[in-house]
């Protein structure tokens, strides 16, 4: 987004000045819309994650601000953009299978790092998951929770997943 000018007056008793300002929209942390523009996914062992999205808020109804979980709201009202590229990636589904059992209740989630490493925004997350090494891949979320899988069997049971859900791609084309 360009800077804009824009003349504006001041009086200060009886003078009259002009001022010329250069102004530019807010930079907003969460999208307000998407148009003409495919939703932005990482799917990994079942664990779809997404950057937030207000459309995503919508998707809890014309209620949205009182139904959907407070803290994405927040972020997505107040929330400020404090880098270049930073998204609010959450957790938005769990798609079933035997690896993710017990998860399939954690969604609408905002993710903080993945094995200790902060992740900014989805690309930084699918980076982070896909390097992982060691036995376990843990994935830590806002008020303190997280979710722990066994990195191996993980990754043997992705493409069983995606099969069975019928998932085309692991990521959307904007992270190819």
């Amino acid at each position: 987004v360009t800077a804009s000018p824009a003349l504006s007056g001041a009086a200060c008793e009886s003078d009259i000045m002009s001022v010329s300002l250069s102004v530019q929209p807010r930079a907003t942390l969460v999208p307000v819309h998407q148009y003409d523009r495919l939703p932005s996914y990482y799917v990994f062992a079942g664990l779809v994650f997404s950057p937030l999205t207000q459309p995503h808020l919508h998707e809890f109804g014309d209620d949205w601000f009182n139904s959907a979980p407070r803290r994405l709201c927040d972020r997505a009202l107040v929330g400020q953009l404090e880098v270049e590229g930073q998204q609010v990636v959450i957790l938005s589904q769990v798609l079933a299978d035997e690896i993710n059992a017990g998860y399939q209740g954690m969604h609408d989630m905002e993710v903080i790092s993945v094995n200790g490493v902060k992740v900014r925004n989805l690309r930084e997350l699918r980076t982070a998951v896909e390097g992982a090494e060691g036995e376990f891949l843990r994935l830590d979320f806002v008020d303190d929770r997280m979710l722990v899988v066994n990195l191996r069997q993980a990754r043997e049971s992705h493409q069983r997943i995606m099969s069975k859900h019928r998932v085309p791609a692991a990521a959307s084309p904007d992270l190819m």
